[in-house]
């Protein structure tokens, strides 16, 4: 055994626990290998499970290759002028080709100078903005490309976290792989925030500038650029903005210098320019309720996302400048109105004296008094909120159905119920020409006549005897001349003759779909209508017979130009030609010389036929009234069906609106006179007798009959032409064969 062995073995033999504290090391490092691997294992493992969970979250392809940004949704009136938009973001889409290079290279230059060599993300930029912030102390200095923002506006919100700049690189990245620098461009110019509730630069440029994005100067290009960091601290329409915006146009110009894309000498100039903005504001659009139809029409048929975002072009029906028209004169007349009804609440709860004020003064400054007072006013019988003038107005194309104007109340931010198409209302005197309708096709004809007169009818609840509006009774008149002036009696009379039922049958035909009883008193108008009923019945007569449905909209087109919906006409034949015409003619009358016969000194004078309606105690006044090319409904009264004050009639609150709502619908049409239909003649007849005139009676008129009809000849002319000193007693003596054959005939006109 040499030396060292010796060592060993007595060092061995010294230490017999050292080989043991070895193993003990080699497994403890071996454990804390395994622990650091598995550690490394799991961490790689939930990294893996983050990231794959993390892109489950991204956008999917089709969801890339389909970006459609919410779009304004336009609303066009029957000349194709804009009158109304439906949005949540304000945003036109407009192609790149339409914005100015400038603007392009402006956005570039001072949000990502690098676009066009970055793959979605500037690795170069990010350490940039890291330095700054870590100089600066704090945030200083984004990093995020276009293409993330793009992808943060479009997939993601605006909460700043670790997990959403995560999922904004990734997405960009995938934005770069689905579309080409140009698209991202475009799609991102269309999309981004510009302050005042507007996207894009179409709506920016609009909103800020009135005018086209593509009709923008350098120096507007630059403030718009400017805008994108701080929409509304940068906005060119709020004057203290304005020192703010100078300035970050001048560092826009500055970063086109450094691009290359402008000059020392262009910087100098255009930032030596003021920044003048020529804000564009919306003023509020016409048709209030119109709109509303239209907004719940599109809602309930596509849904609401299609009408807010989906970027539609809805061209309706409406005349714009007939419906601007009709609101001044409604608002005019309901003002006229309500200071009648202020009056009536003065009179019935003597609020006056209530606070000591004289009842002039109190009427000329009444909004102001009564608003200030409603405390003390709370609890009287009669409150002002029972009185409030209402109206409503309807015009349309008889021949298409077409609606150019529509008002439902006197203010749609008051009250959104349309009075047009929902509120049921006594028609009054407006029924009359619905019981001549029946008359005509069940024996009447214009001339016959009737006799005015009173008349007591038993009812369920007593005897009824109804009276005229004047209160006088005018014996023998024709039907012409009984609807002119608007006869009750004789209404009442024909409407027994020709029977209840056959007269709701007609109504029924003719569109009015409410409670109709079958009692006299709907000959004069007890009934429930609606305005757009009666418009559409009076149509009838306009049309020839013919009814076609009323529609508000002529075609709807997506954002791609295809045409998802048309109108198309839905006619029915309701009535002959030859009925149509005779009361077309009839109705002539009342605006020549009957309850209508202001409408020609008021203006309008072309051929139309119309009528007046008033109801009990004056709680409603109505003028239907048309030409061949349109007709038109006006209703005046209180919700409440309160009275409006004595001698508020159709002829006094209706017409007016009416004249001024038609002239401006008739502008630019040609005058027409009704055309009369094969199967219709015209005859003389004597304006005494009503039968066919001779040449002895002294006034004449020209009437018009069905082909088939026989009217008698005039028996009351002609014997004066026998001596006078011949004995009037044999004139009406038994007929013997040397009398002529026309003086034995005594044949009446048609008399019930």
């Amino acid at each position: 055994m040499n030396k060292n062995t010796e060592i060993f073995t007595a060092y061995s033999e010294d230490n017999p626990e050292k080989p043991e504290r070895t193993k003990i090391k080699g497994k403890f490092f071996l454990m804390i290998f395994f622990l650091l691997v598995f550690i490394a294992t799991m961490g790689i493992s939930s990294g893996v499970f983050f990231l794959y969970r993390l892109y489950q979250t991204l956008p999917t392809l089709t969801q890339m290759q389909n970006i459609e940004q919410p779009l304004v949704t336009k609303v066009y009136g029957k000349d194709s002028t804009l009158i109304h938009e439906f949005s949540i973001e304000r945003r036109f889409w407009v192609s790149l080709d339409e914005i100015p290079q400038t603007l392009q290279d402006a956005v570039i230059a001072i949000e990502d100078r690098r676009f066009y060599k970055h793959w979605g993300i500037d690795v170069r930029r990010i350490f940039g903005a890291i330095v700054v912030d870590i100089i600066q102390g704090g945030y200083a200095q984004g990093a995020s490309t276009l293409t993330q923002q793009l992808a943060r506006n479009v997939y993601l919100t605006s909460k700043s976290s670790m997990i959403r700049k995560l999922r904004e690189a990734l997405t960009a990245v995938q934005l770069e792989s689905c579309y080409t620098k140009r698209e991202i461009l475009e799609l991102y110019l269309n999309q981004v925030y510009l302050g005042a509730g507007v996207y894009g630069v179409e709506a920016a440029s609009e909103r800020f500038f009135n005018k086209s994005v593509s009709e923008l100067n350098l120096n507007e290009c630059a403030v718009i650029a400017g805008m994108i960091q701080l929409p509304e601290r940068y906005r060119p329409d709020k004057k203290e903005n304005i020192p703010r915006i100078t300035e970050r146009r001048n560092t826009v110009l500055r970063a086109m210098m450094a691009t290359g894309v402008l000059d020392k000498a262009t910087v100098k100039e255009i930032s030596s320019q003021s920044v003048i903005a020529n804000p564009h504001i919306p003023r509020a659009g016409v048709g209030a309720y119109f709109i509303e139809m239209v907004r719940k029409y599109v809602s309930d048929k596509y849904g609401t996302n299609l009408l807010y975002n989906g970027g539609l072009e809805i061209y309706t029906t409406l005349d714009p400048v007939a419906q601007d028209s009709a609101e001044n004169a409604a608002e005019q007349q309901c003002q006229v109105l309500q200071k009648r009804l202020n009056r009536m609440f003065l009179d019935s709860c003597r609020a006056d004296r209530m606070l000591n004020i004289r009842k002039d003064v109190f009427l000329a400054n009444f909004d102001s008094i009564y608003n200030s007072n409603t405390e003390q006013f709370r609890d009287l019988p009669d409150s002002l909120k029972l009185r409030k003038a209402q109206i409503s107005v309807i015009a349309l194309e008889p021949s298409t159905g077409a609606i150019r104007v529509l008002i439902g109340g006197r203010n749609f931010t008051e009250s959104k119920f349309n009075r047009a198409i929902m509120a049921r209302r006594q028609p009054g005197s407006s029924f009359k020409p619905i019981v001549y309708t029946a008359a005509l096709e069940n024996g009447f004809h214009p001339a016959s006549v009737v006799l005015d007169q009173p008349i007591t009818l038993m009812t369920p609840e007593g005897e009824w005897r109804p009276e005229n509006y004047d209160r006088v009774f005018n014996g023998p008149i024709t039907i012409r001349s009984a609807l002119a002036k608007s006869i009750n009696l004789v209404a009442i009379q024909v409407f027994n003759k020709v029977g209840a039922n056959t007269v709701i049958q007609y109504a029924r035909k003719m569109g009015l779909k409410h409670r109709l009883n079958p009692v006299p008193a709907l000959a004069i108008g007890a009934a429930e209508v609606t305005p757009m009923e009666m418009t559409s019945a009076y149509s009838v007569y306009a049309n020839q017979g013919i009814q076609v449905k009323p529609y508000l909209i002529e075609q709807i087109v997506d954002r791609t130009g295809r045409v998802i919906e048309t109108n198309t006409p839905d006619e029915e034949i309701v009535l002959s030609p030859q009925t149509a015409f005779l009361m077309a003619s009839l109705l002539k009358s009342v605006v020549c010389c009957g309850t209508g016969a202001s409408i020609p000194g008021r203006g309008f004078r072309r051929p139309a036929g119309g009528k007046t309606g008033t109801t009990n105690d004056y709680s409603d006044a109505w003028f239907i009234g048309f030409t061949p090319q349109i007709v038109c409904c006006v209703w005046n009264g209180v919700d409440e069906r309160r009275s409006m004050g004595h001698g508020v009639t159709g002829s006094m609150a209706s017409i007016p609106v009416w004249v001024k709502t038609m002239i401006p619908l008739h502008e630019d049409l040609p005058v027409e006179n009704f055309k009369m239909p094969s199967g219709i003649k015209t005859e003389k007849i004597c304006k005494e007798s009503h039968l066919i005139a001779t040449s002895a009676c002294p006034k004449e008129e020209e009437e018009f009959f069905l082909a088939e009809t026989e009217i008698d000849t005039c028996d009351i002319h002609g014997t004066s032409r026998i001596n006078k000193d011949q004995n009037m007693i044999k004139m009406f003596s038994a007929p013997d064969k040397k009398r002529p054959k026309s003086i034995q005939k005594k044949k009446r006109p048609l008399m019930f």
